[in-house]
């Protein structure tokens, strides 16, 4: 740590009005240097809304303390992302009693980092100077910030910018290159739990990877170009870090998915990953066996066999990405089609999980080609290659999929298709891609919508293009059949809430039937999808078949002006929310 790490206790955040600099709040005596016998450090990601300051009009701030009062005095807990609540069964929710064992102390940006003295860029610019600034050591020291910090925290409700000409989404925060950063760190961290924070009454644990599909650091949004090259360094130590934390702690699994993850850590970066964690023994030194080097960095014997967490060496090759590999290793006798034992919860990955899944998820399309001309099944897992390209945006996998002779209409265990996927996750690039290999009718395009308001894919932008694939907006979702797959979840997770087990997903199921769009999006805060459905002309008076209305699902949540006006008819604001996303009016700083 070469700067310290001045923290706020969270009551004297909890009474902010106004955040100033550092400086200020140091002269005040209001920010202290967090140890770890005080209590608990809670790390605080955020987008700045203006160039000069983060949150002028404090409407950031104003959602922290909602969220931190809802954490220290309701009961029950904070919630899982439905995807891992799904795909992952072994994944935990997070008690709110953890935040309430210790005292706490905030970490946030302007607060705990140099502001005032002279310096040619500022954290909400440039970030990482070489002038020995404090600030420069302090922007070098995040990482060890997040490592001592217990929770962390991703703060990106829907906001318009001060001056009202951009929109801050938890989407602009996903593409920030400062936030992905950060993201990463906490992913590499003894800790990898974050908490996503939508409104001050919408608060979610992203238990996996999968829950939240994301580009890497390096091909994240800077606002100046420099600084992605300097964070490379930064971000290799980290990796180094963690690798070495894996291997002294025997967690092998665990050594071996983030030495392979690092392709996609990097990419972007123009940086080689570290490729000799394990040094070579006398007989493999000089060796040109790809293969033969792989499995030995990798802690395996031999071509086919089976780790702890229920993956083979060919699975972790996909993983890598590297094509020479996974063609050395088909030609060894590796499976192209051996799927995984068991879920894998930091991945997300669902049990029954192929190579190709893997290579398609990470966007390792090179690897994919030798996967699919080795004749890998499309079929036989609990979700489907195809799907896997979607949630992540993978247009080209899409591409390469379908010339090979996949369905695009293929559907998995739980009845989810391609389309499903690009619009639970706003992959729009994968939509356009998608919509070239077939059409789809109205009725599947319009639940595809709904799903968007469900997930994370809830953008004003999916709205329009889906809307112009004929999705009808007042759309009511009903289950195709209880006996399905799909059906069986929904019937058990209903039962879950009737027993008091509230989640994400439990509550979702309860009232999926009759469940418009809008109702959908005010139910997980999607508030840009809820504007853009309202601006597309959503009806407020339909209910669902428990009759609940828009204004029900409404109630007890912490809306933005904008969707409190809407939804008493007034929809001049919603529209220009939407109008401000589709311009990509979105915040740069």
């Amino acid at each position: 740590m070469l700067f310290p790490m001045y923290t706020m206790p969270c009551e004297l955040v909890l009474e902010m009005t106004v955040i100033e600099p550092h400086e200020v709040h140091k002269a005040k005596g209001e920010v202290v240097i967090f140890e770890d016998s005080m209590g608990k450090a809670v790390f605080v990601s955020h987008q700045w809304a203006s160039q000069q300051h983060p949150d002028p009009g404090c409407k950031q701030l104003t959602v922290l303390q909602g969220a931190l009062r809802r954490l220290l005095h309701d009961v029950g807990i904070v919630p899982l992302d439905w995807v891992t609540e799904v795909y992952v069964p072994t994944a935990r929710h997070l008690p709110v009693q953890v935040f309430r064992s210790q005292p706490l102390f905030i970490w946030y940006d302007y607060v705990s980092c140099p502001q005032l003295e002279p310096r040619e860029g500022f954290i909400g610019g440039s970030s990482v100077g070489d002038d020995g600034s404090d600030l420069a050591q302090a922007i070098r020291s995040i990482p060890a910030y997040i490592g001592k910090c217990s929770f962390f925290f991703a703060l990106c409700p829907v906001l318009t910018s001060q001056d009202g000409t951009g929109l801050l989404t938890q989407a602009s925060w996903g593409r920030r290159g400062w936030c992905r950063m950060e993201r990463v760190i906490r992913e590499l961290s003894w800790d990898d739990t974050w908490v996503k924070i939508k409104s001050a009454r919408s608060l979610e644990v992203v238990g996996s990877v999968l829950a939240f599909v994301n580009g890497s650091v390096g091909e994240g949004e800077f606002s100046k170009e420099e600084d992605r090259r300097k964070l490379a360094p930064i971000l290799r130590q980290a990796v180094v870090r963690k690798l070495m934390f894996c291997l002294s702690s025997k967690d092998f699994a665990a050594y071996r998915r983030h030495l392979n993850l690092q392709s996609s850590y990097f990419r972007g970066l123009n940086m080689e990953p570290i490729s000799d964690m394990i040094p070579d023994i006398e007989c493999n030194k000089g060796s040109t066996d790809v293969v033969a080097k792989f499995l030995y960095q990798n802690g395996f014997a031999a071509v086919r066999d089976i780790d702890r967490a229920g993956w083979s060496p060919l699975h972790y090759a996909a993983l890598n990405g590297d094509a020479n590999i996974i063609d050395g290793l088909l030609q060894q006798g590796a499976n192209p089609n051996k799927r995984t034992a068991r879920e894998q919860p930091k991945l997300g990955c669902p049990p029954w999980t192929s190579p190709l899944d893997l290579a398609l998820l990470f966007q390792h399309n090179d690897a994919a080609r030798c996967l699919i001309a080795a004749r890998a099944n499309f079929q036989g897992g609990f979700t489907t290659p195809l799907n896997m390209a979607s949630v992540s945006d993978n247009a080209e996998g899409i591409r390469l999929l379908c010339a090979a002779g996949i369905d695009p209409l293929m559907e998995d265990v739980l009845e989810a298709s391609a389309l499903r996927g690009v619009a639970t996750y706003g992959s729009l690039e994968a939509l356009a891609e998608l919509s070239l290999h077939t059409s789809q009718e109205p009725l599947v395009v319009s639940r595809a919508l709904f799903f968007a308001m469900v997930g994370g894919g809830g953008s004003a932008e999916m709205v329009e293009r889906l809307v112009e694939l004929r999705a009808d907006v007042n759309h009511q979702y009903t289950v195709s059949s209880i006996c399905s797959a799909f059906g069986l979840v929904v019937a058990a997770k209903t039962l879950q809430y009737r027993l008091g087990r509230r989640t994400i997903l439990s509550s979702l199921c309860y009232h999926i039937s009759g469940m418009t769009p809008l109702m959908a999006a005010l139910m997980t805060a999607q508030h840009e999808g809820a504007a853009a459905l309202i601006a597309a002309g959503a009806r407020l008076d339909l209910r669902n078949y428990r009759n609940w209305s828009t204004r029900d699902f409404a109630r007890g949540q912490a809306l933005p002006d904008f969707l409190l006006k809407g939804l008493e008819g007034d929809p001049v604001e919603c529209q220009t929310v939407a109008s401000l996303a589709l311009s990509e009016g979105y915040v740069e700083i």
